[in-house]
């Protein structure tokens, strides 16, 4: 029993001493940044609580392009001040502090980006069209061969012909004949062109005397060259074409009538001279669009006794 109680003195003194002791030491509590400071003071005035709240803000300047954080700390601070009776003793505090970081949440603030400026379309000022000029009315105007704008040109000529003598006594009768070929213009100026034609001549003469006659036709080749001489402005020219010409006969065949009997002779012109030359003059007028009509008349020269000439009239058209 003895041995109990001053097992229970012991534990009673021991803990008396640890309480003086805590008594003596205030208990104090450091917190982060920033820092608080408490004081405590012994007063005889009755038990006072006081609490002091501080709110310390710090606000971080983002990057440009960030949102502002902002970090909020709060710190609590509580001081007990309890009087003594007649004598000072240093009456423990006790602090608490409470600190929170971190942004607070719905706080956050965007930058306020800055209202971009209007911009003013200034009118654009209406340009001053020029007055139309009335369109000058289309001249038609004829169609012209290339050989007036100064190519060569090329063309058909197709023309009757006929066989007139100037023998004295001698007649002969109307027996029409055909030319047919081609031509090729050649200028050399505006006015005179150089025409080298190739030409089929058929052509007939015929006698007669009473109901019997003599006829004999011809053919050959009949190759021209002239110059085209041209005389006028306008679209409508005259023509002026001297010149000379040279032939080939190709065949010779001969046809009598006597006392209503018809006799038919092919010529043999194994031993005959079959070239031939001369000269030829024309006369015509081109109209526009390459038309031209012509007369001419070809007189052979090879033969010194000859009294005849080949008279043709015709048209030809230059493409």
């Amino acid at each position: 029993m003895k041995n109990h109680f001053m097992t229970a003195l012991l534990c009673f003194c021991m803990s008396g001493t640890i309480a003086i002791a805590q008594q003596k030491k205030p208990t104090t509590t450091t917190t982060k940044k920033p820092t608080t400071t408490v004081k405590t003071t012994t007063s005889k005035t009755p038990a006072k609580t006081t609490t002091t709240k501080t709110t310390t803000t710090t606000t971080t300047s983002p990057v440009v392009t960030a949102p502002v954080e902002e970090k909020k700390t709060t710190t609590t601070t509580t001081t007990t001040t309890s009087p003594t009776n007649n004598s000072q003793t240093n009456t423990p505090s006790s602090t608490t502090t409470i600190q929170s970081s971190g942004p607070s949440k719905g706080n956050k603030t965007k930058p306020t980006p800055e209202p971009k400026p209007e911009k003013v379309r200034e009118p654009k000022p209406e340009r001053e069209r020029p007055a139309r000029e009335p369109k000058p009315e289309k001249v038609r105007k004829p169609r012209e061969s290339s050989g007036d704008k100064g190519g060569v040109s090329f063309g058909l000529r197709a023309e009757a012909n006929q066989v007139f003598s100037f023998e004295s006594g001698g007649s002969l009768d109307i027996a029409p004949g055909v030319n047919a070929g081609l031509i090729v213009n050649i200028p050399i100026s505006e006015a005179i062109a150089i025409q080298p034609e190739v030409l089929y001549s058929m052509a007939n003469v015929k006698v007669s005397v009473g109901a019997d006659y003599d006829k004999t036709t011809t053919g050959s080749i009949l190759a021209p060259i002239t110059f085209n001489i041209k005389l006028g402005q306008g679209p409508t020219k005259f023509m002026i074409n001297p010149g000379g010409y040279a032939d080939y006969l190709l065949s010779f065949n001969s046809e009598e009538s006597t006392g209503g009997v018809k006799t038919s002779v092919t010529g043999d012109l194994t031993n005959v001279d079959r070239f031939g030359y001369g000269a030829v003059l024309g006369l015509g007028v081109k109209l526009g669009g390459g038309l031209m009509i012509e007369t001419r008349a070809f007189y052979d020269l090879k033969n010194s006794n000859n009294k005849s000439i080949l008279a043709t009239f015709g048209i030809g058209y230059m493409f």
